[in-house]
């Protein structure tokens, strides 16, 4: 597969809910130049080391944290940041209390245009909650099934103190099946004289079936435009992806001391996109920069 060129990049990072793509790019599965091996494995990126490999540890996405508080009226607010959510979209933000008939709700959460979202939302809640409640990020903001899902929640919380609690990324199906939080690891060669980038890519936690995957210009917490395309990684039905190997062909410079990073969609290459714009499949799973 060869590099994307600048017509045919995707552009994140234009605006709020704008990411302009040539019509062209929506080909997004299996162009020519991305091979799988099926003899590669583990010894493949060990041997390959001594010739440059870099190795990255895949962190799921998305990550953050938040604090919670009170207004002047003692309504309940919440104040998360997070990064590696989709550019552009929003959230519904839920505190399930044990006991409690319904969820309360706070106001949507909205990522920018390089898919980090920071603020106060609001809830109409002034009573006191209980121990072992948990704050849920959901997958959208619309009524239905997909945008149910939560993608990060917090552990059981003891009291609503006002330190941060980590948010834990999840991956829950579009049926409903949850596979916990998603890592991995990954592999890239660069080979001068054949001007080839090979990525080996092994992970867990994922929906089963095919996702997407590319090398961005940016970082897990700035996320910018595609810079290559790899063919659609599989998860077997464990929810595995088990050495998944992709060749990209026609990269003409090495692998930069930074500037590139890793993401792994939720999404395959057919559904991540409608009319140029990201859907709520796009959602990063997996993240890592790539630095040497």
């Amino acid at each position: 597969m060869g590099r994307v060129s600048r017509q045919t990049r995707i552009r994140i990072g234009a605006g709020a809910a704008s990411v302009a793509l040539a019509a062209t790019v929506l080909a997004l599965t299996g162009p020519a130049g991305a091979s799988t091996s099926a003899t590669a494995g583990p010894a493949a990126v060990t041997g390959a080391r001594a010739y440059g490999a870099v190795r990255l540890t895949l962190g799921a996405m998305p990550s953050g944290w938040e604090t919670f508080g009170r207004d002047r009226s003692h309504h309940l607010t919440v104040r998360p940041f997070l990064f590696g959510l989709t550019p552009g979209s929003s959230h519904n933000v839920d505190l399930w209390v044990p006991g409690r008939h319904g969820v309360i709700r706070f106001s949507p959460l909205t990522a920018n245009s390089a898919g980090r979202a920071a603020g106060t939302l609001s809830s109409n809640f002034t009573g006191r909650w209980r121990p072992g409640s948990r704050l849920v990020i959901r997958m959208g903001a619309r009524a239905g099934r997909v945008s149910w899902e939560p993608i990060a929640e917090t552990r059981p919380l003891l009291r609503p103190r006002h330190r941060p609690h980590r948010l834990i990324s999840v991956e829950v199906s579009r049926r409903g099946v949850s596979y916990g939080t998603p890592q991995g690891g990954a592999g890239l060669v660069y080979n001068s004289r054949r001007h080839t980038l090979t990525v080996t890519v092994h992970a867990r936690g994922l929906t089963p079936g095919p996702h997407a995957a590319h090398i961005h210009l940016g970082s897990c917490r700035s996320q910018g435009p595609v810079e290559y395309m790899l063919r659609d990684l599989v998860a077997n039905r464990h929810g595995a992806i088990v050495h998944a190997v992709r060749v990209i062909t026609n990269v003409m410079t090495s692998i930069p001391a930074h500037g590139w990073y890793l993401n792994i969609h939720q999404g395959n290459s057919g559904d991540i996109l409608r009319n140029g714009q990201p859907t709520i499949f796009f959602r990063p799973l997996l993240c890592a920069e790539i630095r040497r």
